[in-house]
């Protein structure tokens, strides 16, 4: 199998995603795989139809972004793919590789726009996503011809936009009426991978020329996010999932080079982002899909739009993901486990309910895997087709059930990653993790838990010899006393890491106790609302009230201690039984109020099952 030339500068990344690290998930994880498998990737008729947009070339006509449909799903399944190894689903997605292969135009183009209206509106978008769906795909390919096939489709691809794109040609931040050219400039990504795939230099010059830029027409994001003076939602464009789009490029390019004004800026975006544009649930953006200080935004009512993009929690996992290799801070392996517990999660159509782009549209209404927003206070869920596109049957599809695969596809890259030391346990799930040490000695990792309902954690360490390393242990932040024992002495943690470093044996037991109690979580201080509402969270799960329970247009008087803490019962659940936690909490007028994680809630997408993580408080008058 071919191999990329250029490798990594070593000591750049403080943890690496090794992908030879064997995961066997036995949760939450696991049945999100198992979704993504059975509802999106075995489609072989709608892996069929994404291929032929390339060849009828629909978006010229409309300027729209059918063209990031197939590269996005694409990418995903390959994600999920390189963990479960499954042959049939691989011999789905390969077909599909070999088909939209034969798209490719004399000129080396792949567009679902014509040459008369290329590199307008989301044509680069989309010709990134064909060369990220690609490249992923090359990640797993199993096939040393086809690998050859797709290398040299890239290249030509990649060659017919350099010709027409750069300086003395057509500016990249005008090939498009978006967002002053960020969604185009977002294909510094897959241009970068590309040179560390061949070791051409014209590739490398052309993401220099993407990233002088500064990624948009009226400013430098880049600097921006370097001197760190404004927050992302005063930036000149605001558009969240693409920004985060192109510094996942430059993190790329930050990779290969090494050059330290860009781990800058990519860690102060990052900063930022957990800083004031996240909610609750872990995403961002309560106005449209924008940057739009998000934590203050969060507890609005008077915004009837959609808001908590599925597209933007995807890519912020991604790149938090990416922002914890190379800085190592736990910060950001909390972020991903709030996202994907809360809002990730709670965006899977687990009860096949169908949808409509919106109500009172002439749409026939289909069923979709993922939802496209989430609501924060009382709403219900499948109000929209976010990136609704029409196809010539009459069906369509959207931007976010396209990108979904994607979000469950970052927990193997974070769940057991490694470091100069030793080993960084993120995820606690059931399940088992096969990995070699530097020594080369074989070592497992065996987690036996009821994480994240439970936070009692057993974990077992197999190794094929004696050998001293580390291990780390995240200790997440929402967790007030945890405890460790490593073969039956206690050791004192910390938020954070808890680093174990000893010589090991086999069979060596650590248990990790991650008290969980309900937990009272008011807004920031000056945020919309802020003294009329208060969500509760039960270690990583944010709980939320589903109208089938409790009505989440209501007022809850949940009973707190003076440091916000409620004593709540684990019960079972039985109109909603495939919920992670139902908890029964006492409240100041005596009665019993039901909550559930905030995943489960309003799965049926009417208002049947209306739901809300933001609760409306009563007033202190009222109590």
């Amino acid at each position: 199998m071919v191999k990329n030339v250029i490798s990594e500068i070593s000591g750049l990344r403080k943890f690496s995603s090794d992908r030879s690290i064997n995961m066997n998930s036995l949760g939450v994880f696991a049945d999100s795989v198992r979704f993504i498998e059975r509802n999106q990737i075995s489609e072989v008729d709608l892996w069929k139809k994404f291929v032929e947009q390339y060849r009828v070339k629909p978006d010229g006509e409309d300027g729209r972004w059918r063209c990031e449909y197939w590269g996005k799903m694409m990418r995903g399944a390959c994600m999920i793919l390189a963990y479960t190894k499954n042959d049939g689903f691989y011999r789905i997605v390969e077909a599909s590789v070999r088909d939209m292969l034969t798209t490719q135009e004399e000129n080396g183009r792949f567009s679902t726009y014509s040459v008369d209206t290329e590199f307008t509106c989301w044509d680069l978008w989309g010709r990134k996503y064909v060369m990220l769906g690609m490249q992923y795909f090359l990640d797993i390919c199993r096939d040393e011809a086809l690998y050859g096939e797709i290398e040299a489709a890239l290249i030509r691809h990649a060659d017919y936009i350099i010709n027409h794109i750069g300086e003395g040609k057509k500016d990249i931040c005008k090939a498009s009426r978006n967002w002053q050219g960020l969604n185009s400039c977002s294909i510094l990504e897959p241009m970068v991978r590309l040179y560390k795939m061949t070791g051409d230099k014209k590739y490398l010059d052309f993401s220099e020329y993407i990233i002088s830029t500064g990624f948009i027409e009226g400013g430098d994001l880049i600097d921006l996010a370097y001197k760190n003076e404004v927050a992302p939602h005063d930036y000149p464009v605001v558009k969240a999932y693409e920004m985060m789009s192109c510094f996942e490029g430059l993190l790329q390019y930050y990779c290969l080079t090494g050059n330290e004004k860009y781990k800058t800026a990519i860690l102060n975006l990052g900063y930022r982002i957990i800083e004031g544009e996240l909610s609750v649930i872990g995403c961002s953006g309560c106005t449209h899909e924008l940057f739009d200080h998000t934590a203050i935004k969060q507890t609005q009512t008077d915004y009837e739009g959609i808001v908590q993009e599925t597209c933007v929690t995807v890519t912020w996992m991604k790149f938090a993901e990416a922002l914890l290799e190379i800085s190592g801070d736990p910060v950001f392996a909390d972020a991903i486990e709030q996202s994907f517990y809360n809002s990730y999660l709670g965006s899977f159509n687990t009860e096949r309910a169908t949808i409509s782009h919106y109500p009172g549209s002439n749409d026939f209404p289909l069923v979709l895997p993922f939802d496209s927003y989430s609501p924060l206070a009382a709403d219900r869920r499948g109000r929209m087709v976010g990136g609704y596109c029409r196809f010539p049957d009459g069906t369509f599809y959207g931007c976010c059930a396209c990108i979904g695969a994607a979000g469950s596809g970052v927990i193997p890259y974070y769940a057991l990653m490694k470091d100069s030391e030793g080993l960084v346990l993120n995820l606690y799930e059931k399940g088992s993790y096969r990995t070699y040490l530097k020594s080369g000695t074989r070592a497992d990792v065996i987690v036996d838990s009821a994480y994240p309902a439970d936070g009692k954690i057993n974990i077992t360490v197999g190794l094929a010899a004696k050998e001293r390393f580390t291990l780390k242990l995240r200790i997440p932040s929402w967790c007030r006393s945890p405890e460790l024992l490593v073969c039956g002495e206690r050791v004192k943690v910390e938020n954070g890491y808890a680093v174990i470093d000893r010589e090991w044996t086999d069979g060596d037991v650590l248990v990790l106790d991650l008290p969980m109690a309900v937990e009272r979580i008011l807004p920031p201080v000056g945020a919309r609302n802020e003294v009329k509402f208060a969500a509760y969270r039960r270690g990583p799960l944010v709980l939320a009230a589903d109208a089938r329970l409790c009505d989440p247009y209501s007022k809850v008087d949940v009973l707190c201690n003076k440091e916000g803490f409620a004593e709540g019962e684990l019960v079972y659940c039985p109109e909603i039984p495939e919920s992670i936690v139902c908890v029964s909490l006492d409240t100041l007028s005596g009665r019993k109020v039901r909550l559930i994680n905030y995943s489960s809630a309003g799965k049926t997408w009417t208002k049947q099952s209306a739901c809300a993580a933001w609760l409306y408080l009563v007033d202190k008058e009222e109590k």
